[in-house]
């Protein structure tokens, strides 16, 4: 008796396995492709189309002054500089100036009856705000024309002509013919929006990139919903920024200029400050020539020190003559007034020298002195000398003032020459400031000359190589790439599904994920049942899952070997798993061969075959193990089943793993073998309680089933590792359950894979609602419709 032989397992379903698993979802993808490609018609029905224009220009940057390999090696090149321009023809201060030269703060879209179109350079009209009440305010406005000439404005009555002034509650507004004429019932909406709000969602739909790698042309790509609209967005862009780099420029050298001017002037302030100070300074200390100002100084000093010693020699002669005049002696002639520059005084004493040389000349004669001409000589020389001393006295008084303002005129000349070197100094200071600053002026006037001649000849670095042109065939929607996005989209939604289906799962479903997860073999599948009863095996039905049970049997055989007494122990992971269900059915089938069979209620916790056979509870295996019950008075046949008998589990003991350890356990296999062919003990789930491995001593195999949608992946392991380890005795797997096809074969409503096919007679099975369903319902339908035995 050798054990079934393990095929080798690897891991992966094959392309059979895999249709029969997910033909059942067909109807799924067909909805899905048929849904994606309806959204796919409504996009391309109801899309506003979109136009590209792209023009080229021509960046010349600057070339760098320094080491070039050492520039490569840094990562700096040209390509930095048109990553700057790049950010510089996308920024919104640009994209203002393009706005205000095109008068974009004014759209104009078209009603239509499917969808509405961009009227750009499209209307006989044109737009125009007289007064707003809020220019940042956006706005729309709905002009309905009723004729060639009028037009009603926001659905209201009141019909306005071209030129027209009418009012909403934005503001003032009219009309103006463009050329051409309205067609009458054409229906517009005018919006309006700040010029700032129009450049920022227009940069959204700008595109500007290099060419190709380390050139210096860009490419400047617009989309819009108007081919006309997006060539001059292009063009003007361009242009704008030709001109703008003209400008960038022009500031630069305007700043030198103002910054030149501006220094000018505070330096030309300083200069006339300077100035002015030179001349009060020159004004205040009488400066004109120094060097000719301190010799006329000394000049001067030295003619006053001349003058001084005149005075003192006239002041000495003075004091002789009053000293003389003062002795009084009428024979002596005075002296002469030598060095006195005073005419009385000469007249004085040229008198009194005669007065004194005619009385002299008397006395010589021997003139008496009394004598009356000499008595009258004597009182005209005192009258004489009295009037000589007066006038001597006046002229020293005069002499001293004089030699007195001399002094102070000397002292005064010569300090002033001597305060002439600080004097000097002081000024060269001044005239030394006044100098740089004139040099200055003259270094600022030449640049400003520099920079006017510059800012002359200032020219863009800038060049439109291709002007945009208007291209009418729309880039989007593109009508291949939807249908392949709506057939990609039709195709993931339901496999995206089917991922996270099986992703999300951790219940066994199919054959493989038993294989997969343990070495154990797979010794059947039995099918889902859609019969009330449990017991489904009997001598008259042919169906699918009673010659499923038939299969069974057979490979049990296997393992069984030529036995005459076989034990079988059935369990599972956990209850609900249906091996009561296989219990009784299995010794059904057995019973078929003539061969005596029994099952064995073991299941001491919750019995459930007795209740399966619609059979009373009563006396069972509890009663045998606690008391002297007679075994043959507890074993019932099945009514209408041959060879056929359970020993019912009788009351539920409070310590059913205790009472299996009881040695009566033993004698009740004894009897069993001698009085049956086949032992089926259907007993507690071994995931749960120990019962099972107590009785796998008792047993010639196992029977572990497992159920689809039902058993967790995880208890797999479970399984593996009391096969690996021989837990239980020649241990098998039964897939009970299945409603889909699990990888081994395939059954449902076509036949199982082990040689049996779809008869209409009697040769291999029956299944009338089957057969039924298949004729009313059609292959694609029976295919996706589980078959339940």
């Amino acid at each position: 008796m050798q054990p079934i032989e393990k095929k080798e397992i690897s891991g992966n379903l094959s392309a059979r396995e895999l249709f029969y698993k997910y033909i059942r979802f067909l109807p799924v993808i067909v909805f899905s492709l048929i849904l994606a490609f309806f959204i796919a018609w409504l996009y391309l029905r109801y899309t506003q189309e979109q136009y590209s224009s792209v023009g080229n220009m021509l960046i010349t940057t600057e070339e760098s002054k320094g080491d070039k390999v050492e520039e490569l090696i840094e990562g700096k090149s040209k390509t930095t500089n048109l990553l700057n321009e790049v950010e510089v023809l996308k920024s919104r201060p640009l994209m203002m100036r393009v706005v205000r030269s095109l008068g974009l703060q004014v759209g104009y879209i078209k009603k239509g009856n499917v969808k509405n179109m961009n009227a750009y350079k499209r209307t006989s009209f044109a737009f125009v705000p007289v007064q707003l009440v809020d220019s940042a305010l956006s706005f729309s406005v709905d002009i309905d024309f009723v004729n060639a000439h009028q037009f009603r404005v926001d659905k209201k009555n009141t019909l306005y002509s071209f030129d027209q002034l009418f009012q909403t509650k934005n503001g003032v507004f009219k009309l103006v013919k463009n050329g051409g004429q309205p067609e009458p019932g054409a229906e517009f909406t005018v919006t309006y929006s700040h010029e700032d709000v129009v450049a920022a969602n227009m940069i959204r739909d700008l595109n500007v990139q290099p060419k190709l790698a380390n050139t210096g042309i860009l490419l400047v790509e617009y989309h819009s919903a108007n081919p006309y609209l997006s060539s001059d967005v292009v063009n003007t862009l361009m242009k704008e920024y030709t001109i703008w780099k003209v400008e960038q420029g022009n500031t630069s050298m305007d700043l030198t200029i103002e910054f030149i001017n501006n220094r000018l002037g505070i330096v030309q302030h300083d200069i006339d400050s300077l100035q002015r100070k030179l001349v009060a300074y020159q004004q205040n200390n009488n400066l004109v020539d120094a060097t000719l100002q301190i010799t006329s100084l000394l000049q001067r000093a030295q003619e006053q020190d001349a003058a001084g010693q005149e005075q003192r020699m006239a002041i000495n002669t003075l004091d002789l003559l009053e000293s003389s005049i003062a002795k009084g002696e009428n024979s002596v002639l005075t002296p002469s007034a030598l060095g006195v520059k005073d005419p009385g005084l000469g007249d004085v004493l040229t008198k009194l020298n005669e007065a004194q040389l005619q009385r002299k000349n008397l006395v010589d004669g021997n003139v008496p002195v009394d004598n009356p001409q000499i008595k009258q000589l004597d009182q005209t020389i005192e009258t004489l000398r009295k009037g000589a001393v007066t006038n001597i006295q006046t002229l020293k008084n005069s002499y001293k003032k004089n030699l007195g303002f001399v002094s102070t005129e000397k002292s005064k000349n010569t300090g002033g020459a001597l305060q002439m070197p600080a004097k000097i100094t002081e000024q060269a200071e001044i005239e030394r400031d006044l100098t740089s600053k004139l040099a200055l002026a003259k270094v600022l006037g030449e640049k400003r000359e520099e920079a006017a001649i510059k800012r002359a000849s200032t020219i863009s670095n800038t060049k439109i190589i291709e002007k945009a042109e208007p291209d009418l065939v729309p880039v989007k929607p593109n009508p291949r790439n939807v249908k392949l996005a709506a057939l990609l989209f039709g195709l993931a939604i339901p496999g995206l599904f089917l991922v996270l289906k099986e992703a999300l799962n951790d219940r066994v479903n199919t054959r493989s994920d038993i294989e997969r997860a343990t070495n154990a073999p797979i010794l059947g599948e039995i099918g889902h049942s859609k019969s009330d009863q449990t017991l489904v095996v009997s001598k008259t039905k042919r169906t699918l899952i009673a010659e499923q049970f038939r299969l069974l049997r057979s490979n049990l055989q296997y393992i069984t070997g030529k036995r005459d007494k076989v034990v079988i122990l059935v369990t599972s992971s956990f209850g609900g798993e249906g091996k009561s269900f296989i219990s009784t059915n299995m010794a059904a089938v057995y019973g078929l061969t003539d061969k005596k069979t029994i099952v064995l209620e073991f299941d001491l916790r919750k019995p459930k075959v007795l209740s399966g056979l619609d059979m009373q509870k009563r006396q069972g295996i509890s009663n045998y193990m606690i008391g002297d019950v007679d075994l043959d008075s507890l074993i019932i046949p099945v009514a209408g089943e041959e060879n056929m008998y359970v020993l019912p589990c009788g009351p539920i003991p409070p310590n059913p793993a205790e009472l299996l350890l009881n040695e009566k356990t033993d004698q009740l296999f004894a009897q069993l073998k001698n009085k049956f062919d086949y032992i089926i003990i259907d007993t507690a789930p071994i995931g749960m309680v120990s019962d099972a491995l107590t009785l796998a001593k008792y047993a010639d195999c196992t029977l572990y089933v497992t159920r689809q949608g039902h058993t967790f992946k995880k208890q797999l392991s479970l399984i593996n590792e009391m096969y690996e380890n021989k837990k239980m005795p020649n241990l098998s797997i039964v897939l009970n359950d299945t409603k889909l096809p699990t990888g081994g074969g395939y059954y449902g409503n076509y036949g199982y894979g082990y040689g049996y096919g779809e008869k209409s007679g009697n040769d291999y099975y029956q299944d009338d609602a089957f057969i039924e369903g298949k004729k009313k319902k059609g292959f694609f339908s029976a295919l996706g419709k589980t078959k339940k035995g």
